[in-house]
C-alpha cells in the first residue's frame, strides 16, 4: 500500500519516465544478493547505473557487505531475521552485533566476490556507455553523465541551492563552485555507510533519502527512489503511526506543500517570491533531515546476513 496507493508513485510513474523500472531493478539486485547470485546482481547493477546514475551511491555498501564472513565460494549467504514476524519478536542489540568487522572488510577488500562484482558491473557499465558513445558521441556522454556533475536548475527545484543558482544564473559558475555542493552529500553518505552498511536495505533507504535531501537539484520524481525501499524497512521500525509516524508524515508533506504554494505563486502567479521560496526550501531541507533522523533513531539495527563461520547450517549453492 505504501507503494501502490502512494499518489507520488502512480502519478510520477505513469507520466512517461522510467522511475518504476529503475526501482524494480534496484529491488531485483537486492534479491540477487540475498540469494547469493553475485554475477546476476553485478550485471543488473552495472546496467542500472548506466540507466540512472544515482545508484552509484550503493556501490560502497555492496562492496562492504560482500564480506568473506557472509559470502564464500559455493555457499549461499545466510539471511539474518529476514521476516517481519521475526523482526517483531526479536530485539537485536546493536552492541552485540560485531561492528568491528568494518576494519576486517577494508583489510580484505580484494576478495573473490568483490573483484567479481566490480569487474562484471564495471564491464557492463562501460560496455553500455561505450555503445551509446559510439552511436551518439560526446553529446550522449555529456547529457547522460557529465552534465549531472555541474547541473544547475534555478526553477522547479526543491533544493536549498536553487536561490544561489538563480542569482548567478547569468554568470557562469566555476567548476569548483558547481562541485563543492557535493561535499555535504559525500560526508553524509560516508557517515551513513560506515554506520549502517551491514543493514544493507536500510542503508540503501537512508542513503537515498540523504542523497535527495542534500542534492543541488531536487524534483518530485526523486522521491520515488526511496519510496520503493520504504515498505522493506517498515517492519524494523519501532515508530508508532499514531504519534511519531503521523507527525513525520504531516511534517514532510506540510513542508512540501508550503514550498509548492510559493512555487505556484512564482510560476503561475508571476510573483517575485524567490526569497520566500528559498526559505521554504530551507524548511523542506530541515523537515527531510528531521524525518531521516527520527527514522534512524526508531530503527532496529538488523544486519542482512549472518556470518557463515558462525553458522552451522550453511547451504551450498546448487
Amino acid at each position: 500500500m505504501v507503494w501502490l496507493l502512494n499518489p507520488f508513485t502512480f502519478t510520477i510513474g505513469t507520466r512517461g519516465n522510467c522511475e518504476p523500472i529503475v526501482c524494480a531493478m534496484i529491488l531485483w539486485i537486492i534479491i540477487c544478493l540475498m540469494k547469493g547470485s553475485i554475477l546476476q546482481a553485478a550485471f543488473w547493477y552495472g546496467f542500472v547505473v548506466h540507466f540512472r546514475i544515482y545508484p552509484i551511491i550503493y556501490a560502497l555498501p555492496i562492496v562492504i557487505v560482500l564480506d568473506p564472513h557472509f559470502f564464500q565460494s559455493g555457499l549461499r549467504p545466510i539471511l539474518w531475521h529476514w521476516t517481519s514476524a521475526q523482526a517483531k519478536d526479536s530485539q537485536i542489540d546493536s552492541e552485540v552485533i560485531d561492528r568491528h568487522d568494518m576494519w576486517t572488510a577494508f583489510k580484505s577488500i580484494f576478495t573473490r566476490e568483490r573483484i567479481m562484482f566490480g569487474l562484471v558491473s564495471g564491464s557492463v557499465l562501460f560496455l553500455w556507455t561505450g555503445l551509446f558513445f559510439y552511436l551518439y558521441g560526446w553529446e550522449f556522454l555529456h547529457e547522460a553523465l557529465l552534465y549531472h556533475l555541474t547541473r544547475t536548475d534555478p526553477r522547479h527545484n526543491f533544493s536549498i541551492y536553487f536561490y544561489h543558482i538563480y542569482l548567478h544564473y547569468e554568470h557562469e559558475l566555476s567548476v569548483l563552485e558547481k562541485l563543492i555542493s557535493f561535499l555535504p552529500q559525500l560526508i553524509v553518505q560516508l557517515v551513513l555507510i560506515s554506520s549502517l552498511a551491514k543493514d544493507l536495505i536500510f542503508c540503501f533507504f537512508v542513503q537515498t533519502v540523504a542523497f535527495v535531501a542534500f542534492n543541488k537539484v531536487i524534483t518530485a520524481q526523486y522521491f520515488v527512489w526511496f519510496f520503493c525501499l520504504f515498505p522493506l524497512v517498515l517492519p524494523w521500525s519501532t515508530m508508532k503511526l499514531k504519534w511519531e509516524g503521523l507527525s513525520c508524515i504531516l511534517l514532510w508533506m506540510g513542508a512540501q506543500t508550503h514550498w509548492l504554494m510559493w512555487g505556484y505563486l512564482l510560476e503561475f502567479g508571476g510573483k517575485n517570491v524567490f526569497l520566500q521560496l528559498w526559505v521554504a526550501s530551507l524548511i523542506f531541507m530541515a523537515a527531510n533531515t528531521f524525518v531521516m533522523i527520527m527514522t534512524i533513531q526508531h530503527h532496529r539495527y538488523s544486519p542482512l546476513f549472518k556470518c557463515l563461520a558462525k553458522s552451522k547450517n550453511s547451504v551450498k549453492i546448487e
